[in-house]
């Protein structure tokens, strides 16, 4: 069946030079199947308006993020447009096709009106019809101005809807200007309002949206309210309430999600081991991860949350080829129609975007820091050794110089008649890989990601290492939340018969601390179950909690044999390593030696005096139990950097990289003010030097060092009126 769009929508086609009216749309909604009881003065045709014109800046908000971002840098062929915003030259609003904040814009002030028309108390069957679709009105504005926010810093915030060419809104605002310190507080209410209904009703159902070659279940591009609260939360990251509130909101989404299967699988990208003449050669293998949520089409399990479509042509709606042509792949596109012989409206139209490499139309490529970062992970397998599967008989074998297998996912070699290179493929994911990581072929993606989960838990991980638990926080990139390797507090009496005293004293119960995440430790378990709010934010008891180790998509599985990757070592490294760059950024470092705080407390009484009778404690005091120690901070910053590379190492190219590295850097400016700054301002300038992580801190671009210890250079510049 065709549908056929009630909208005038005019497609630029990106890199195909060509501008079309679209006679139908893969945003209009299925309505045969669209049963939801909406009248003809409904808005449902507003409110896909507001997502085309999401699709009119999404391509924009990837590029923006990542080219100002330490994973990329110019090649031969960069144009001087692409080349300026990665060299953070601050071109003027309009100066190229990415520097347009109108687009943000334009969602948000459709946005504006639909919320001045909607009637979220109209009732039909005695159903508030209008409060889903309503709900995620907002919560589209609300991720708007999050994007806005972080690629310009200080925008004006508009509430109500501008209908007129006065631009007196652009310099002056009558509502103010919103930040990175105060957006929150703007979007709260009518958030939290958005919040409440889609907790007790959900969201619309409008059916698939056929992008011409796949079609799309309309709940993939539901944007979630408790997701978008956590990120505004995390941004503002004023104060440990802030990471508490930004933890509870991504919690409260991953149960409620985990309840249908939203948990992180073993999908991972792996090596296989090979040894010819005694020397071992290790061969990645991405099918797997890619599949799970990354390739053109698929959206299996779960992990895509949001995304957006894009069409296979305009006959479909507006194609996004904009990323993956920068990116070095030259686009086509096509369509064809089926059957209809006899009667035309029986014909069926699809169509499909090919893609292919081409050096010359490569602009951007991987950095030197991000191959360095995946070059200095540490690949591990444990390998059974014995007739059963038992640790005791296992051991693990570590690929000396494997590095870390999502590499060849993201950043795989491609050779062209003009030379070979490593292109950046998320835009045009490969599934498959030769031997020494060579691609042919790679297809186009059919949408953008928005949210996917492994990304969501790594921001949770973020809040609660702020919030107090870095250990929690580490075991989300080691092992992963599983309850049934979550150690439980137990607790004796301690008793002391020469001052006639009893304590009581805690410890991990042995019996469930076998193949368990047992570091998290005692006194961070004490910590957790004291929080008012434990239950909303911290508690992992219940068995929806089953998920992988995010580190584990590219580096083989944890285990407790893996000594390595374990928090008592790299936590105790990474602590020392930041204290060597503070230093050599001529900061004061940390006084603290590299150690961390204690995992374990030994279970046990004491005070008996020897064999014979116990005496009578019946009236022995008791006495308050020693104190938990405090999360140390340098810990969390430890964990905090770590976090960091882990999202390089899953999310790199996905359109977020920039606002991770600002958003840490305003962490660690509250907690220690001015490292953020400093520490942002040496990851991107590093990136193009060849050498690991912290070999050789002095090198670095300082020119682009100095520019960047400005914070107001890390945004795009705002339109000059």
């Amino acid at each position: 069946m065709k549908y056929k769009s009630i909208l005038s929508l005019f497609i630029f086609l990106l890199g195909f030079g060509a501008t079309t009216t679209s006679c139908e749309d893969m945003l209009t909604p299925d309505m045969d199947r669209y049963s939801e009881g909406f009248s003809g003065k409904d808005t449902v045709y507003f409110y896909l308006g507001i997502l085309r014109n999401v699709q009119d800046m999404v391509e924009q908000n990837e590029l923006l993020a990542d080219l100002r971002s330490d994973l990329v840098t110019t090649t031969s062929y960069s144009s001087d447009s692409i080349a300026d915003i990665i060299n953070y030259q601050r071109g003027k609003n309009g100066d190229n096709g990415l520097l347009d904040r109108s687009a943000y814009y334009k969602v948000i002030n459709q946005c504006n009106f639909y919320l001045a028309k909607v009637d979220t108390n109209a009732v039909k069957n005695n159903i508030y019809y209008m409060r889903r679709e309503y709900a995620q009105v907002v919560a589209i504005r609300a991720w708007t101005y999050l994007q806005l926010v972080q690629t310009y810093g200080r925008v004006p915030f508009i509430s109500k809807p501008v209908d007129n060419a006065n631009t007196g809104w652009e310099t002056n605002p009558a509502e103010g200007w919103a930040t990175p310190d105060n957006l929150l507080d703007l979007l709260k209410d009518e958030l939290e309002k958005a919040q409440a209904f889609e907790h007790t009703l959900g969201a619309p159902n409008y059916g698939t949206y056929n992008t011409g070659s796949v079609s799309f279940n309309s709940s993939y591009l539901r944007f979630y309210t408790d997701l978008i609260m956590g990120d505004l939360y995390l941004l503002r990251g004023q104060s440990r309430e802030d990471y508490v509130m930004a933890a509870k909101n991504y919690y409260r989404f991953l149960k409620d999600g985990a309840k249908a299967g939203k948990r992180v699988t073993s999908s991972a990208a792996t090596f296989n081991k090979f040894s010819i003449a005694g020397k071992d050669y290790y061969y990645p293998v991405i099918s797997n991860y890619v599949s799970n949520g990354l390739s053109a089409t698929s959206l299996v399990s779960n992990e895509n949350i949001t995304i957006i479509p894009s069409a296979a042509n305009s006959t479909f709606g507006r194609v996004l080829t904009k990323s993956a042509q920068i990116y070095g792949f030259d686009a086509s596109s096509y369509n064809s129609t089926t059957g209809g012989e006899n009667n035309a409206t029986d014909a069926t139209t699809s169509g499909a975007v090919s893609l292919r490499a081409n050096l010359r139309s490569r602009q951007v490529g991987p950095s030197q820091a991000y191959l360095k970062l995946c070059a200095a992970q540490t690949y591990a397998v444990v390998e059974n050794k014995g007739s059963s599967n038992v640790e005791s008989e296992s051991e693990v074998d570590y690929y000396e110089g494997a590095g870390d297998a999502r590499v060849y996912a993201n950043v795989p070699t491609f050779e062209t008649t003009d030379g070979k290179a490593q292109y950046i493929v998320k835009s045009a994911p490969v599934t498959n890989v030769s031997n020494d990581g060579e691609a042919f072929n790679a297809s186009f993606k059919y949408y953008k990601s928005l949210y996917r989960l492994s990304q969501v838990y790594l921001r949770y991980a973020e809040a609660i290492n702020r919030a107090g638990y870095p250990r929690m926080a580490y075991a989300i990139l080691r092992d992963g939340i599983n309850f049934e390797k979550m150690p439980a507090l137990a607790d004796s009496v301690r008793y002391d018969d020469v001052n006639q005293t009893k304590q009581t004293v805690f410890y991990l119960d042995s019996a469930t601390v076998i193949d368990a995440v047992n570091y998290i430790g005692v006194d961070e378990l004490r910590r957790a179950q004291d929080e008012p709010l434990y239950t909303e934010f911290i508690d992992f008891s219940s068995n929806i909690w089953s998920n992988q180790g995010i580190h584990e998509h590219g580096c083989g599985t944890a285990s407790t044999l893996d000594t390595l990757f374990c928090y008592d070592n790299t936590i105790p490294q990474r602590i020392a390593d930041q204290n060597a760059l503070y230093q050599a950024l001529g900061l004061s470092a940390s006084v603290q030696p590299a150690q961390v705080s204690r995992a374990d407390e030994a279970e046990g009484e004491e005070g008996g005096e020897g064999e014979g009778e116990e005496p009578d404690r019946s009236n022995y005091v008791e006495i308050d139990p020693e104190p938990y120690q405090q999360a140390n901070q340098d810990e969390i910053d430890a964990v905090e950097s770590l976090i960091a590379d882990e999202l390089a190492l899953e999310t790199a190219y996905e359109g977020t990289r920039m606002f991770d590295l600002i958003r840490i850097a305003r962490h660690k400016d509250v907690a220690n003010p001015g490292y953020g700054t400093h520490w942002l301002a040496w990851k991107i300038a590093r990136r193009d030097v060849d050498l690991l992580p912290f070999e050789n801190l002095t090198q670095f671009n300082a020119t682009l060092y100095s520019l960047l210890l400005n914070a107001e250079n890390w945004y795009i510049a705002n339109p000059e009126y």
